[in-house]
Parts: C-alpha cells; sequence; structure tokens
C-alpha cells in the first residue's frame, strides 16, 4: 500500500475540517435557544405584527395631515362665533343681527326676546334669541337660508309658524335663533357675577 504524501494528508485535512464546517452550518451548534418549533411558529406572529407596524407608519402621515385639516376648519368655524366679550354683550349682538338677516328679506320684526345664556358641551355655549314676525313663505324660505349662509354660527333652536292673514298670504312666525360664544366666557361671567 503507498504511503500518503504530504500533499495527500493535506488534502484530507482540508477534507475532514470542510465536512466539520458543513456539519456545523446544517445542524448548527447546540445552544440553550428555544426549539425550533417555537421559533418557527412566533414567525408569522412576528410577520403579523410588522405588517401592523409599517402600516401605522403609513398612516401617520395622513393622521397627521387630517389632523392639521380639522384643525383649520375648526379655526375656520370659529371665527363664526359671536365677538362679545361676554354672554351679554353676545346677545346684545344678536339682536342687530337678526334684525339685519330679517331687513335683508324685507321682513320688519315685531319683537324680540332675549333669553337665557346656556352651555352646549364643554367648549360652546347658545346664545338664544326669541323673534316674532310675519312674512310670506317665500320670505321666510329665505330667511332660513340666509341664516343658515351667514357668516356667524348660527342655528334655529324652535319654530312655530301660523296664519297671520290667509287673504294675502301671510304666515305668522315665532322662532328662536342662537349664536354661538365659547363656553369660557360664561364660566368667567360667573365667577364675575359671584364676586
Amino acid at each position: 500500500m503507498p504511503s500518503l504524501t504530504q500533499r495527500d494528508r493535506r488534502a484530507l485535512l482540508l477534507l475532514a475540517g470542510a465536512v466539520v464546517v458543513v456539519l456545523v452550518l446544517q445542524f448548527g451548534l447546540p445552544s440553550r435557544a428555544e426549539p425550533e418549533v417555537a421559533v418557527s411558529s412566533s414567525i408569522p406572529a412576528a410577520e403579523l405584527r410588522l405588517r401592523r407596524l409599517q402600516e401605522v407608519a403609513r398612516q401617520k402621515p395622513r393622521a397627521a395631515a387630517e389632523s392639521e385639516a380639522a384643525a383649520r376648519a375648526l379655526a375656520e368655524t370659529e371665527k363664526g362665533l359671536l365677538r362679545g366679550t361676554t354672554p351679554a354683550q353676545a346677545s346684545a349682538e344678536m339682536q342687530p343681527l337678526m334684525k339685519e338677516l330679517l331687513r335683508a328679506q324685507g321682513i320688519n320684526m315685531q319683537s324680540s326676546e332675549f333669553m337665557a345664556v346656556k352651555p352646549v358641551g364643554e367648549d360652546y355655549a347658545q346664545v338664544p334669541l326669541a323673534l316674532s314676525f310675519n312674512c310670506a313663505i317665500e320670505q321666510w324660505v329665505n330667511l332660513m337660508a340666509a341664516i343658515r349662509n351667514a357668516p356667524q354660527v348660527l342655528s334655529t333652536l324652535d319654530l312655530r309658524l301660523g296664519i297671520a292673514d290667509p287673504k294675502n298670504k301671510l304666515i305668522q312666525v315665532r322662532m328662536i335663533v342662537a349664536g354661538y360664544i365659547p363656553a369660557s366666557l360664561v364660566a368667567s361671567a360667573k365667577g364675575v357675577a359671584g364676586i
């Protein structure tokens, strides 16, 4: 049997080392890690969590843009709040405002009555004004449109229609229209009145 040359011995040692490396890579080193079953079962859960986090990350810019748009819309709407710095001033502001809206439709106000300012939610308060007048149905419809389109934030709280003059086709209107102020004005007015 021929003896192995130095070159053959080196090749066998390299081959044995390569076999050891292949076996280690194939079967891994013994470790204290969790069994393979637990790792493979957590992979779908990790992928699901990754997808959720990616979705949240994609939605952040949109949520920020929607928040900014809502803040701008709120600021624009709040420009329509009554300008009075107290509830009494806001009530006084309502009367000429409604007189002007009525006059624009050719309606004469017969009477108006200031009503108590009352909070609506945490941030705003209603400043109601009761009105009485007679008009044609077309004038009333146009007045309702004018109230809706006014630069101030106004709402109709109560509405009662009756017949005023059937011959001239006039209706009798009794309605309560409210403007709005920040609720903080009502709270500060109560604090001043309590002193």
